[in-house]
């Protein structure tokens, strides 16, 4: 191939100078059918990215798409309805009070009377009473613990003991079958567990798989909410 004086060694210009650059056995031939070259070379590109792809790590599956897979359990806290909560004074030791959570979301409190408690997180409130008792005590130090909560769970169906499961921590879906017992193994269809959960005023339904979850092949997670109910159903048998 005669060089071209006018041409930039850098670039090749159009698609023909870049197949006449391949160095190949029969050069001769190349020249005389670079029509065939460009598509040879795009297959090739096509089967390189091919084989990259194929060495990815496969990403975990959900088992099911009706839930949002990969849920997070609650980053925290929050006080409820018939939750039992302690709350301590550090100098002011004879205010200290074990109270429960009235239905109307309130706490009594010495000297400050009704607190609104419900909906907050532990430290919310501690910081509410700090400047509610500012102007009455000395003491600034004041902490807030739940000593009882009364949210829980649910699990009927085909369980070893199906009922109320409180949630002392964050709990997942086949966390909450196991503290009612487990599945029982002759009767329970793993593969269909449904999470009733009341979102929005409305009752929504979640499907899960969780016959993959117990052989290692779904690794994603379902938290529960306070008041789930999770149901096991159980095999339909055909005679």
């Amino acid at each position: 191939m005669k060089s071209n004086p006018n041409r930039d060694n850098s670039y090749f210009s159009t698609v023909s100078d870049f197949t006449e650059a391949i160095p190949t056995p029969s050069r001769g031939m190349v020249s005389r059918d670079r029509q065939y070259v460009f598509p040879i070379f795009f297959l090739g590109l096509l089967m390189l990215l091919s084989l990259l792809t194929s060495c990815e790590q496969p990403r975990p599956a959900s088992s099911d798409s009706a839930f949002p897979g990969g849920m997070t359990p609650p980053s925290s806290t929050t006080v409820r309805e018939g939750d039992a909560l302690r709350i301590n004074f550090e100098a002011e030791t004879n205010l200290n009070a074990s109270v429960k959570v009235q239905l109307d979301g309130t706490i009594d409190l010495p000297l400050v009377g009704n607190v609104k408690a419900a909906g907050k997180t532990p430290p919310e409130l501690q910081a509410e009473l700090v400047k509610l008792y500012k102007p009455l005590v000395k003491t600034s130090e004041i902490s807030v613990s739940i000593a009882a909560t009364a949210a829980s769970v649910y699990v009927s169906g085909a369980v070893l003991r199906p009922g109320r499961i409180p949630m002392e921590r964050p709990l997942t879906a086949l966390d909450a079958i196991m503290e009612a017992g487990g599945f029982d193994h002759a009767r329970a269809k793993l593969s269909a567990v449904t999470v009733f959960r009341v979102e929005n005023g409305r009752q929504q339904r979640y499907h899960l798989n969780l016959k993959r979850t117990l052989k290692g092949d779904d690794p994603s997670l379902f938290y529960v909410k306070p008041f789930d109910i999770v149901h096991v159903p159980e095999k339909t048998f055909n005679f």
